[in-house]
């Protein structure tokens, strides 16, 4: 009976001790290897980070009634392939360095009330247009610069460094676009053309992007 009870408490003993074994490093549990689900709201970033000005924001161009989001006249932007967007109806749009002719829509990509310059990098510290048609002929264009190369340059190393920490800590590319639109925005100069351009590069936008994408140019040109 002692012989008994001496073993049924080793066994006891045994089965407590690997109970309150400590986990070590290569046993990581299945939900500790998941990544962490992202959290954050374009909706309430761009609601938070106004455009300098009054009203709802900063004015908007306008030619012939279609207004132009972004970019504002003289704006500086950090993207050597810069992005337009507007609300309302244009025939075509174009880039150019001085008067627009048949190259201006050369390298110029639309998709729905927006487009991007995908052509060669355009000079940092140089100014272009963004030339707009509301018929068959050019109806007015927006000026914008390009940032200077010692401020662009700088941002351009962040934004590297940002996007390599991102992906180490697993964040899609939605995440990364959102952690890069906010960086933008909170420069001294809000860089409202280069965040939307990151918010519109998404290919496979999240509901909350996409929400985001129907209200921005409308409250934005609404003000």
């Amino acid at each position: 009976m002692n012989n008994y009870n001496l073993i049924l408490s080793s066994l006891l003993i045994s089965a407590m001790t690997a109970t309150f074994l400590p986990v070590l490093p290569n046993q990581v549990s299945y939900a500790e290897k998941r990544p962490a689900q992202e959290s954050f709201s374009w909706w309430n970033l761009f609601r938070r980070k106004r455009p300098v000005g009054s009203g709802k924001g900063a004015p908007r161009p306008t030619i012939n009634g279609v207004c132009i989001a972004a970019p504002v006249r003289d704006e500086i932007v950090w993207s050597d392939r810069p992005f337009i967007i507007w609300q309302g109806n244009l025939r075509k749009v174009g880039l150019s360095q001085g008067i627009p002719n048949a190259t201006a829509t050369d390298n110029i990509q639309t998709g729905q009330l927006y487009a991007n310059y995908t052509g060669k990098p355009l000079f940092p510290g140089q100014q272009y247009n963004w030339s707009v048609a509301i018929e068959n002929s050019w109806t007015g264009n927006i000026a914008f610069k390009i940032m200077e190369p010692q401020q662009r340059q700088r941002i351009t190393n962040y934004l590297q460094q940002l996007e390599q920490q991102e992906k180490a800590k697993g964040t899609s590319a939605e995440g990364i676009a959102f952690a890069k639109a906010k960086y933008f925005l909170e420069q001294e100069t809000p860089l409202w053309s280069d965040a939307l351009q990151q918010a519109y590069s998404v290919e496979k936008p999240s509901p909350d992007l996409v929400k985001m994408r129907e209200k921005i140019v409308k409250d934005l040109c609404d003000s």
